[in-house]
């Protein structure tokens, strides 16, 4: 990253000069810019998936899966903003029987939402959201529910998701099994539409 840094500020400094109309105006053609001293920027790499990976684009499996992200990616996203606003929540409540009631509260409005629709979801559907979730929440489900309903409830659900061929413990993996998944997010721009989720969070309070 050092040798680069050179030329990215040349590259600042040019872009600068292009569009700021005062820069233009001040600064002669030949005259030097002002030294400002930059952190180093860390460019993470852009997701890739493995060579060895079950899912790989182009294959119909992969248009499958993308449908299916797509399709379940704004519950995801809403459902991490709704868990940020209930820990921040939490946080302030120290009363346990006012935690539980904000919890119960916060279950219910989130089933009149949204009940119907998710009701609708498949199978695979459903897990593609819960591995979302896992992303958002950065913890599994299972920790989720034990967190929040108790050790009972969430020992309940992950019998239920074995049913189905699914582990709540399992965490999101980005760089593995879930490789193909975080291409999709990435290859679509998803986080970025994290941002039309607040509405909805409103209408909930």
């Amino acid at each position: 990253m050092s040798r680069l840094f050179p030329l990215i500020s040349t590259l600042i400094f040019a872009l600068v000069a292009g569009t700021n109309p005062m820069w233009s105006q001040t600064q002669a053609p030949d005259s030097i810019p002002p030294m400002v001293l930059l952190n180093e920027a860390v460019v993470a790499p852009a997701p890739s998936i493995p060579d060895g990976h079950s899912c790989q684009p182009g294959t119909r499996r992969f248009s499958r899966l993308e449908k299916r992200v797509l399709k379940v990616w704004p519950y995801a996203a809403f459902a991490g903003l709704a868990m940020d606003s209930l820990e921040a929540e939490l946080a302030n409540t120290p009363s346990k029987k006012q935690r539980k009631a904000l919890i119960s509260d916060r279950e219910d409005a989130l089933k009149d939402r949204f009940e119907g629709e998710l009701r609708r979801l498949t199978i695979r559907e459903g897990i593609i959201l819960i591995r979302l979730i896992d992303r958002q929440a950065n913890q599994t489900t299972f920790g989720v529910v034990q967190e929040l309903k108790g050790r009972l409830s969430a020992f309940m659900w992950q019998g239920l998701a074995r049913l189905f061929g699914h582990d709540l413990k399992s965490e999101y993996d980005p760089t593995g099994e879930d490789a193909a998944i975080e291409y999709i997010i990435h290859l679509h721009g998803l986080e970025d539409a994290k941002a039309e989720a607040p509405p909805i969070a409103r209408a909930l309070r």
